[in-house]
C-alpha cells in the first residue's frame, strides 16, 4: 500500500464511523440504537425511506441498515436507490423470512452486501455491521489505488495492453504469465545499504526471468511488484507449465548464496489465450489478485511450486466457490444442512453410547456438498459462526429426541470450529441451550481440534474452562495430526482424547506408531482421559486397539456416518458387531 493511500485512509477512516438505521417499527429502532450504545458507532435512525433519504443528503453515512417491509418504499427499492445515487455506501438488509426470496433477487442486483435475519441476535448484528464496515474501508482503498494507478501507469502496461491486443485480433497462440513478487521493498532496502543500486526494484527479477526464458518471450514491468511475460505458446501446456517450473526455482535460488540477503517470494500464474470468457482486463486484474489462498490450495494438491493456472476449470472452480458462500445463510435459514451420526463403539462391551454428529448439505442446484468444501469456505469469510450455532442447537434438539426413546446416558458429540472458541458465544449459546432444553451438560460433549489450541493456548483455555464449568465434556480431536503436547493437556480440561487417523493408518505396521499409542492409552488412564480411536477400518486394529486400553472405537469398520433412523437401528441392535470388509 502506498504511503499516500495509507494516509488518506488513516485521515478519513478514523471518522467514518456513521450508521443509518431505517425502520417503521419505533420498537425495532430503539433496540438497534441500546445495541450500539457502546460501540464506536454513530447511529442515525429514520424511520422511512424517504426520511433516510433526506438524512443520507444531509450526513456522511458509510452504511446502511434498512428494513425490508416498509410502507412507503420497501427497503429492496430503497437500497438499489442508494446504490444509484450513493455507490460507496454499503447497505444491509433485515428481513422476515417471509422476504427472503424478494431480499435474494436485491443481493443478486448488487445492491445489497447482505441480508440479516428477524429476530436477530445482538452480537451477531454487531460483528455484522463491522464486517460491512470493514468492506467500505477496503472499496476506499481499492478506489484510492485506483486512482494513483490511474495517474502512474508505466510504459511498460501500456506496451503489454497493445501487445495482447494485437495478438489476440490475430488469433495468435501465446501464454500471458505473471510473477508476483512480495516484500521487494526488503530487498531493494539490503542492496540500497550495500550501495549497490544495480540490484534495485525489479531489475534483479527481470534480469533472471531473461536468462532463463527464450529470447522470443516478451517481458513487461508493469507494477512494482509485478512482471508479466508473453510466451509464444508453440508447446503443450505440460511443457509450459515446467519452464515456469524452471524459472521458479531460479528466481529463489537467485538469493540463496547468502543467507543475509532477504529471500524473493515469488508467486507465478499463467493463462493460455484466449482466456476463456474474460477480457483482458478482468484477466490481468483476476491475475494481480490471486488470493494467497490459491497458492496455498496448489501446495497442498502437490504443485512444487506453487503455479497457478487461470483457465475454464479455475474459473468454475471460483464460481462454485461463490455459490456455496453465497448460500450458506439460505441453507440455515431453510434448514437445508441435515444431521449425521457416526456411532463411537464401547470397546468394553461393544455398546454404543455415544455418537458423533457430522453436517451435511444438498445444494439444490450442486448437489452435495462436501463438508471440508463448505465448512472450510465458511471458516475464511466468518460465517462458520452461524453454521455452528445450527449444527449445536439441531444436535441438542435431537439428543433430547434421542434420550426420551433410549434413555438419558446416551451422549453426542459436536465439533466447535477454532473461530468459535475466539469469543464467549459458545459459552452463552450452550449455557441458554442447556437451560432451555433441560438437557444434563454431561450429555454434550464438544470435540476441539488440535490447531486450537496451538493457535491460542491463554485464550483456548479460557473458554474450556468456562464450557467446564457448566458441566459439558471437552474432546481434543483429530491429536496426532498436529503439534499438542500432554504438557499441553495438563493446562486443559480435557476429558476425552480421539486420536486421529493418521496415526491408526500406521497401527501394527509401523512399530514406533503403534509404541507412541500404547504410550498415549496409557498417560490418558493416568491422567483419567478417555481415548477414542478415529477412523479405524479394519479388525487387525480394533483387536490392538483393545489390547492397548484404548476406549472406544469409531470407524468404517462398525459404521460409517449415518442418517438418523439407521442410527437408530443401531441403538436398538446392541451390542455391536464388526462388520465384514
Amino acid at each position: 500500500m502506498s504511503n499516500a493511500v495509507q494516509q488518506y485512509l488513516s485521515d478519513t477512516c478514523s471518522e467514518l464511523c456513521n450508521l443509518l438505521v431505517i425502520d417503521d417499527e419505533e420498537s425495532n429502532l430503539k433496540a438497534i440504537i441500546r445495541t450500539f450504545k457502546r460501540t464506536k458507532y454513530q447511529v442515525f435512525t429514520a424511520s422511512s425511506a424517504a426520511e433516510g433519504l433526506e438524512i443520507l443528503r444531509q450526513h456522511e453515512i458509510q452504511v446502511v441498515l434498512s428494513d425490508f417491509r416498509m410502507p412507503d418504499i420497501d427497503g429492496g427499492t430503497l437500497v438499489k436507490n442508494i446504490k444509484q445515487c450513493y455507490p460507496n455506501i454499503i447497505s444491509l438488509i433485515l428481513t422476515g423470512y417471509a422476504d427472503f426470496d424478494a431480499a435474494v433477487d436485491v443481493m443478486n442486483s448488487g445492491a445489497a452486501y447482505k441480508f440479516l435475519t428477524k429476530p436477530w441476535n445482538n452480537q451477531l448484528l454487531i460483528q455484522d455491521i463491522d464486517q460491512a464496515f470493514k468492506e467500505y474501508e477496503h472499496r476506499l482503498l481499492k478506489m484510492s489505488k485506483e486512482k494513483l494507478n490511474e495517474q502512474y501507469i508505466k510504459p511498460d502496461r501500456v506496451k503489454l495492453d497493445s501487445t495482447i491486443k494485437f495478438l489476440l485480433q490475430q488469433q495468435a497462440k501465446f501464454a500471458l504469465a505473471s510473477v508476483m513478487i512480495s516484500d521487494i521493498s526488503l530487498h531493494d532496502q539490503y542492496w540500497a545499504q550495500r550501495g549497490d543500486e544495480k540490484l534495485l526494484g525489479l531489475e534483479s527479477v527481470v534480469k533472471n526471468i531473461r536468462a532463463c526464458l527464450p529470447l522470443s518471450c516478451e517481458v513487461y514491468e508493469v507494477e512494482v511488484d509485478q512482471v508479466l511475460i508473453i510466451i509464444p505458446e508453440s508447446e503443450c501446456d505440460q511443457e509450459l507449465h515446467k519452464k515456469l517450473t524452471l524459472l521458479s526455482g531460479a528466481l529463489s535460488a537467485c538469493s540463496a548464496s547468502d543467507s543475509n540477503i532477504p529471500k524473493l517470494q515469488c508467486n507465478l500464474s499463467y493463462a493460455i489465450a484466449p482466456f476463456s470468457d474474460m477480457d483482458i482486463h478482468q484477466l490481468l486484474h483476476s491475475i494481480r489478485n490471486l488470493p494467497e489462498q490459491d497458492f496455498h490450495e496448489s501446495k497442498l494438491n502437490g504443485q512444487k511450486p506453487c503455479i497457478v493456472k487461470l483457465d475454464d476449470s479455475y474459473v468454475a472452480k471460483k464460481k462454485r466457490k461463490k455459490t456455496i458462500q453465497n448460500s450458506i445463510q439460505q441453507a440455515i435459514n431453510s434448514d437445508q444442512f441435515s444431521l449425521y451420526y457416526q456411532p463411537k463403539v464401547r470397546m468394553s462391551d461393544g455398546v454404543v453410547v455415544n455418537a458423533e454428529v457430522l453436517m451435511r448439505w444438498q445444494h439444490k442446484t450442486l448437489g452435495w456438498v462436501s463438508p471440508l468444501e463448505f465448512i472450510t469456505l465458511s471458516e475464511l469469510d466468518g460465517q462458520i459462526e452461524k453454521i455452528g450455532s445450527w449444527l449445536l442447537t439441531n444436535s441438542v434438539n435431537q439428543l433430547i429426541n434421542l434420550q426420551k426413546q433410549y434413555g438419558e446416558s446416551l451422549k453426542l458429540a459436536i465439533n466447535v470450529s477454532p473461530r468459535q472458541l475466539k469469543n464467549n458465544n459458545i459459552v452463552d449459546e450452550v449455557a441458554y441451550l442447556l437451560d432451555k432444553t433441560g438437557l444434563k451438560p454431561a450429555s454434550l460433549e464438544l470435540e476441539i481440534t488440535e490447531g486450537c489450541i496451538i493457535e491460542d493456548l491463554a485464550q483456548t483455555s479460557e473458554i474450556l474452562w468456562k464450557l467446564k464449568r457448566l458441566g459439558v465434556s471437552i474432546a481434543i480431536d483429530d491429536f496426532g495430526s498436529g503439534y499438542t503436547s500432554f504438557a499441553y493437556l495438563t493446562k486443559l480440561p480435557v476429558d476425552v482424547l480421539k486420536l486421529d487417523k493418521i496415526l491408526i493408518d500406521d497401527l501394527g505396521i509401523n512399530t514406533d506408531v503403534s509404541d507412541m499409542i500404547q504410550s498415549v492409552i496409557g498417560l490418558c488412564k493416568k491422567m483419567q482421559i478417555e481415548v477414542v480411536a478415529e477412523g479405524v477400518e479394519d479388525e487387525r486394529q480394533v483387536k490392538i486397539l483393545k489390547e492397548f486400553g484404548c476406549d472406544y472405537i469409531q470407524g468404517y469398520v462398525y459404521s460409517k456416518p449415518v442418517e438418523k433412523p439407521e442410527f437408530e437401528r443401531i441403538l436398538i441392535n446392541q451390542p455391536f458387531k464388526v462388520t465384514s470388509n
